[in-house]
C-alpha cells in the first residue's frame, strides 16, 4: 500500500497551534531553534519528531555543535527524538555516532561534513519507521547523563504555546 506524501514547509518562528494546518500526520523539525509547544504538537495526529546534532541527552540546547567542538569531544552524533514538553528531552527514536578529530574540526565543518548529512539520513529512516508502524515509539532518555549547554550568542528559543495545564 502506497500513501502519497504531502510536505508543508512552515517558516521558523511562525508555527503555533492557531495557524497549524489541518490534516497533518507528523511534525518534523531538523536542528530547529524553535520550541514546538504541546498545543501545536497535539494538532498533528502523531505529534512530532526532531533531529538534534548531538548524542542526546548530552549537549541539549541550541548550540550543541559549537559546544561539542569547544569541549574537545572526540565522539558526537545525531539523534532523532520525539518532541516533548522538555526541550531536546523527548524519547530517542534513532541515534548514530560520528568520530571527530578535535585538532582539525570546526563547528562549521562538523555540521557540514558529518552532522547535517547524518540528520538527513536519520530523519528519512525515522519517518519510514513511523509510516510502517503507524506510531512514534522511542526509548526514554537517561536524565542522569543529560547536559544543558547555554546559547552562545543567540536569543532565547521561540516558544509560542504555553504548556497545557492538567487538572
Amino acid at each position: 500500500m502506497s500513501k502519497e506524501l504531502q510536505v508543508r514547509l512552515i517558516q521558523a518562528g511562525t508555527l503555533n497551534a492557531d495557524n497549524f494546518p489541518d490534516g497533518v500526520d507528523l511534525i518534523v523539525t531538523a536542528h530547529s531553534h524553535d520550541f514546538i509547544g504541546e498545543r501545536t504538537r497535539l494538532r498533528a495526529r502523531l505529534g512530532g519528531i526532531g533531529y538534534h546534532p548531538s548524542l542526546l541527552p548530552m549537549h541539549r540546547g541550541r548550540d550543541a555543535v559549537q559546544w561539542t567542538v569547544r569541549m574537545g569531544d572526540k565522539v558526537s552524533g545525531g539523534t532523532v527524538y520525539k518532541l516533548s514538553n522538555q526541550m531536546d528531552g523527548g524519547d530517542i527514536l534513532l541515534q548514530q555516532h560520528v568520530l571527530i578529530n578535535p585538532k582539525t574540526c570546526t563547528a562549521a565543518s562538523l555540521w557540514r561534513e558529518k552532522l547535517a548529512p547524518l540528520g538527513v539520513r536519520l530523519i528519512g529512516q525515522a519517518v519510514a519507521q513511523i509510516a510502517e508502524a503507524g506510531s512514534v515509539v522511542g526509548e526514554r532518555q537517561d536524565e542522569s547523563l543529560a547536559t544543558w549547554e547555554p546559547s552562545i550568542d543567540r536569543p532565547p528559543a521561540f516558544r509560542p504555546d504555553l504548556m497545557l495545564l492538567s487538572y
